[in-house]
């Protein structure tokens, strides 16, 4: 179900138990029907409960949008810097292909993940050589910076992935609660309309739609009078 079906399921059933335990006389119709206060309670029980549920999936899914964006900014920054670190090192070890071997860093990786981890290999091997990087604008604090930004969006995929696993799992219990508030819902408009066939404004208290009796439709034609 949709957000506005679960929406419109989540006010039928608010309605129903409103006007049922509002109106003591309903109740006790449904009674007869063995719709007892127990089920009535049941089904408040089931609606706090599929509420409680909903709310808490688009909350996990919030968050990991949120945890997505900002890891998008973040990317742009941590690894156009990286950009510039590994630009630095080439320069410094121009003549030196072994040495930007065993840096990694002989050309950029394609992917945002596999630059991310050619990022983290890069910024644990430089430091052994900043003497040499700093004539050509390399700084101790510039590259540790940029180490903790990777490291951070390291630590936000993991986060993210977290929250995707919360929503995917809230969301199978989302849809069993649902599932069972509409099983509820279902059996109670079904007792409703035996239990007040007669009355189709109680119903209509219920938020149930009784269709209008079809109108008779006029009869048409001349009649010939005999002579």
């Amino acid at each position: 179900m949709n957000t506005s079906s679960i929406t419109k399921l989540f006010k039928a059933v608010e309605l129903a138990l409103i006007t049922l335990t509002a109106k003591k006389e309903l109740q006790n119709k449904m009674n007869a029907y063995n719709f007892t206060p127990k089920r009535v309670q049941e089904g408040n029980t089931l609606l706090n409960n599929a509420r409680l549920l909903h709310s808490t999936q688009e909350d996990h899914y919030d968050e990991a949008r949120r945890i997505s964006l900002q890891i998008k900014q973040d990317n742009h920054t941590a690894l156009e810097v990286f950009r510039d670190h590994v630009a630095i090192a080439k320069s410094a070890f121009r003549k030196e292909p072994l040495l930007l071997q065993e840096l990694h860093i002989q050309r950029l990786e394609n992917g945002i993940i596999a630059m991310t981890e050619q990022a983290m290999d890069f910024y644990k091997k430089a430091p052994t050589y900043m003497i040499r990087l700093q004539p050509y604008g390399a700084s101790v604090e510039a590259f540790e910076q940029n180490k903790a930004a990777i490291e951070a969006l390291v630590t936000l995929r993991a986060q993210r992935q977290m929250k995707k696993g919360d929503a995917e799992h809230s969301t199978q219990e989302k849809n069993q609660a649902i599932k069972a508030l509409r099983d509820w819902y279902g059996e109670f408009r079904k007792l409703a309309r035996i239990a007040f066939q007669d009355t189709p404004q109680v119903l209509e208290t219920f938020g149930i739609v009784v269709p209008s009796a079809p109108k008779k439709r006029k009869a048409t034609g001349a009649s010939t009078a005999k002579s």
